[in-house]
């Protein structure tokens, strides 16, 4: 116990480093370690020494605090050498070169390393954890590849609030340089959901060198562990991973093994892997809906073929059941079995339907578009309805519109997304009508242009490329051509900066597009009353990009819908790359007000301090060749 207090508490010192000795001081692990610690130091006065050292951290106040941090460091780094025992190689060998990696440093200011720091281990200042962390992993100047952030990501991927976050965004951004610490905290056969969580972020950064350890993974680990194992083996190596997918989808005995199983065979070219996704599509809810998004995405020669031939006649005229008449016993379960299997029967004609729809052929559209028209059950006439509006299918548009508005959200999503991908020139002629104001004032109607505006500013927006060249942001190549040569769109979003509830989505389109003929509209929004802080950001991204005297005294507007350290730390990281010198007396002139009519905290004042005094450095006058 005491081992692993003590171990315990050598990986906390390291976070409460970078964290600082105020949060050290009042963290519950700290309590925590000297409360085990105390009872047994009687027996071991090294134990002694720590619990006496964590009752004076406890106590200090101010700077003390700081000096009593690195004594319990420094005693801490005496204990640590006085357990360790030297580890030799097994065997004598050649030096070789490290592998190339990304350049990491510390590229994080201050202010910057202290938001994050809280967001990671959850400060009692942190706000909007997940977002921080996120925001800062997919910064263009990559900021999060900090080295001071190491130690603390493994305590993080163990808080359930941030967890995924981490493994998404946060350690790939990290790259390799945490891969050694990952692979020290990886179990395995204890299979906990941190050891997951470590284990799928290895295959994220390692790609296809992990492939040996997800085989190892996948023969040792426990359910959780085997499932995660496939999953990431799938991905990343599909052929690799098609004999082991083919035998767990059918005879794991973990439910969520065989789905994980199921989904990992999504790019097996073979025909018994796709024997096995129909036989699996023909099974449970779970195994029919993992089934159906790998079959959906099979590249197999026949797939289309298999699935047409799945639409039979039989299920083409199911009609509605008819309850018959029971008196005995034997009568009723009887028809309660048949009215069961008819129930099951729709239910797998609506997921072929959307099976049909997603495959993208002509001949399985077709017979969608049979079954929206012409079968007798509403379930699968809806079902049917809805998959022809997610490909924007344009056979039956007009009849298809009255369905759009109460459609599910998904639908919604999918819909928009369809009419994009069908034609991506053409995409404004088709959805523009749902900016008209009747459109708007259908039930929902505000809804469903939110989504158009959200996904059209998508495509303005600039990510890194994928491994096959394709763009980051999930958009085609044409797409992002289409769209962006088309200023209408950005005309739609300025007409649509009047609307309070579409505002957002519209800043979104200008602040990606940085269309310069907007600047004025951006201006005026500057201007308006009772702006949200979202909002606010939007256009400080968007004026951060236009050069304009005018934009000085805009950006001191914008300030005042915003709150908190981290709206103000991303406001200040704008004005410090705008970088012009006569933004520093206005800002230094509005921070002395603000300070006057409500105390900013500590937090809340350091990105403007820092931002001053960059703006406020000496410039010396750039050197020219006569």
């Amino acid at each position: 116990m005491a081992k692993d207090t003590l171990k315990q508490l050598d990986r906390d010192v390291d976070r409460w480093l970078f964290a600082g000795a105020q949060i050290a001081r009042t963290d519950p692990n700290l309590a925590g370690a000297r409360d085990t610690l105390a009872p047994l130091a009687a027996r071991a006065p090294a134990l002694g020494k720590v619990v006496e050292q964590i009752d004076k951290l406890q106590t200090a106040t101010g700077k003390a605090a700081a000096s009593e941090l690195l004594a319990l460091a420094s005693l801490m780094a005496q204990v640590r050498g006085a357990q360790a025992t030297p580890a030799l190689p097994e065997s004598n060998g050649e030096l070789t070169p490290l592998p190339p990696t990304r350049k990491i440093g510390t590229p994080l200011t201050p202010t910057e390393l202290n938001t994050l720091v809280g967001a990671l281990t959850n400060a009692p200042d942190a706000r909007q954890r997940s977002r921080v962390i996120r925001d800062y992993a997919m910064s263009d100047r990559g900021a999060a590849r900090d080295l001071r952030l190491l130690p603390l990501v493994i305590p993080a991927l163990a808080d359930g609030a941030i967890a995924e976050v981490v493994v998404q965004y946060l350690v790939p951004a990290l790259g390799e340089a945490i891969v050694p610490s990952l692979q020290r905290h990886l179990d395995l056969e204890k299979g906990r959901a941190l050891d997951v969580r470590v284990l799928r972020a290895i295959a994220r950064i390692e790609g296809a060198k992990a492939t040996d350890l997800l085989r190892e993974a996948v023969e040792k680990g426990v359910p959780d562990i085997r499932a995660a194992a496939i999953a990431e083996l799938g991905r990343i190596d599909p052929l690799a991973a098609e004999p082991i997918a083919i035998v767990l989808a059918e005879k794991d005995r973990s439910k969520d093994v065989r789905v994980a199983a199921v989904h990992a065979l999504a790019g097996a070219p073979s025909d018994e892997a796709l024997d096995v996704l129909l036989r699996a599509f023909g099974g449970t809810a779970e195994l029919r809906s993992a089934a159906e998004s790998s079959l959906a995405a099979s590249k197999h020669p026949r797939a289309d073929e298999r699935i047409v031939a799945l639409f039979s006649p039989e299920l083409r005229d199911l009609g509605h059941f008819r309850i018959k008449k029971a008196t005995t016993k034997e009568e009723k379960d009887a028809a309660a079995k048949e009215q069961k299997a008819h129930t099951n029967q729709i239910e797998y004609l609506v997921d072929l339907v959307d099976l049909l729809t997603a495959r993208g052929t002509d001949e399985g559209a077709n017979l969608v578009l049979e079954a929206f028209r012409r079968h007798k059950v509403k379930d699968v006439r809806d079902a049917a309805a809805r998959a022809l509006l997610r490909i924007g299918f344009p056979g039956a548009w007009e009849e298809l519109m009255p369905s759009l508005y109460d459609a599910p959200d998904a639908t919604k999503e999918d819909f928009v997304r369809g009419v994009i991908a069908l034609d991506p020139a053409k995409a404004h002629e088709r959805l523009a009508r749902f900016f008209e104001p009747g459109a708007l004032a259908q039930k929902n109607g505000t809804d469903l242009a939110t989504r158009i505006l959200a996904r059209i500013g998508n495509h303005f927006v600039e990510y890194e490329e994928n491994e096959d060249g394709t763009p980051g942001n999930g958009e085609s190549p044409e797409a992002i051509r289409a769209i962006r040569n088309d200023e209408r769109w950005v005309d739609l979003a300025v007409a649509m900066l009047g609307n309070t509830n579409l505002r957002t989505p519209a800043l979104m389109v200008l602040a990606n597009a940085n269309a310069p003929k907007t600047l004025g509209d951006a201006l005026s929004v500057s201007r308006q009353e009772g702006l949200s802080s979202e909002d606010a950001l939007l256009v400080f991204v968007y004026l951060g990009k236009q050069r304009d005297p005018r934009i000085l005294h805009a950006f001191l507007r914008l300030l005042e819908p915003l709150r908190g350290g981290y709206e103000y730390g991303r406001a200040c990281n704008i004005m410090t790359a705008y970088d012009d010198p006569a933004l520093a007396p206005m800002l230094r002139s509005w921070l002395d007000a603000k300070q006057k009519r409500k105390r900013l905290s500590r937090a809340e004042a350091a990105p403007f301090e820092e931002c001053l005094r960059f703006l406020e450095r000496a410039r010396t006058a750039a050197s020219t060749d006569d």
